[in-house]
């Protein structure tokens, strides 16, 4: 497989475990550019500092291909939203594309020739806004004729994309009241409690209660009526979800564990940029909260306040 002629941001913080998995496979497809962001211990966790100091060490050590390497290494903790916001600013701010990988997503070598082939190809589409690398129903859609499928959805464990859709990101969720207004939210899943689980997750994202930045570029997407891509195999095996060590994904979700397959070439394209309603039906129960859980919700959040 042909070595990845696009830029990589990494995205690193206290798990030197994991990184060095994931740098492996970087370094497997020797990108020419690689962006490192490391966000700083918090100060309230003992040893925590150590395991930073670890992560950087192996960072420093395990670049031997020839790369131009840039490094962003943070002195305090930024957190997951701004930490991570602000990296992929840096990041876009110097390149034009490329593929974003956190230090938990251990990806399959056929990523990063499918990402570039996209980057590519999808670069004068401006409702194309991501590429997504992971699939959690992927047992729904690994014997379609085509390599990939249109969504609204943006997974974000391994993913990659343009500074003309990142420019477009806002932090803050400007414009929410107004989208809810618009009754947009209807168009991407037909369940009334999903919507309205939906908007609840932006407004609490907004109001700065959810520490995630990946809510707010979601909500960008929809705002601006953009498409998603969604390989039929999942090409990313997240290997911190459950973790006590975990920042969000402390729960047990055996759909994110689930083992990264490769991607078979030359890529066959869809015939249209139509997202299927019943597999986005399907992604939004995966990603999110699915049916028993979604109804246990609803009691808690919205029967729980008469």
């Amino acid at each position: 497989m042909p070595g990845c002629q696009v830029a990589v941001l990494f995205l690193t913080f206290n798990r030197p475990e994991h990184t060095a998995k994931v740098l492996e496979r970087i370094r497997m497809a020797r990108p020419p550019r690689l962006y490192l962001h490391g966000d700083g211990p918090r100060r309230d966790r003992p040893g925590e500092a150590e395991q930073v100091a670890k992560v950087r060490a192996i960072l420093q050590n395990g670049v031997d291909w020839p790369c131009e390497v840039h490094t962003l290494y943070r002195e305090q903790n930024l957190g997951l939203r701004a930490g991570v916001f602000d990296a992929i600013n840096w990041f876009f701010r110097q390149e034009p594309y490329g593929i974003v990988l956190e230090d938990d997503c251990v990806p399959d070598p056929s990523l990063f020739p499918y990402c570039e082939e996209l980057l590519l190809g999808y670069a004068d589409d401006p409702q194309i806004m991501h590429i997504g690398c992971s699939n959690l129903i992927e047992e729904h859609t690994r014997d379609r004729p085509e390599s990939y499928m249109f969504s609204r959805f943006s997974l974000v464990w391994g993913w990659a994309g343009w500074r003309r859709a990142w420019e477009k990101m806002r932090l803050d969720l400007d414009g929410l009241a107004e989208f809810e207004a618009t009754a947009e939210i209807q168009k991407l899943v037909p369940n009334r409690l999903a919507q309205t689980y939906m908007l609840q997750k932006f407004q609490v994202t907004q109001r700065g209660e959810n520490n995630s930045w990946a809510y707010a570029w979601f909500y960008t997407i929809l705002k601006n009526k953009g498409l998603c891509i969604v390989p039929k195999v999942n090409l990313v095996q997240n290997v911190g979800v459950g973790e006590a060590g975990a920042t969000h994904t402390t729960g047990q979700n055996e759909r994110a564990k689930r083992q990264a397959h490769a991607l078979a070439f030359p890529l066959q394209h869809p015939v249209n940029h139509l997202p299927d309603p019943v597999l986005e039906e399907q992604l939004f129960y995966a990603t999110q909260k699915g049916r028993v859980r979604l109804w246990l919700w609803s009691v808690l959040h919205i029967f729980g306040r008469r």
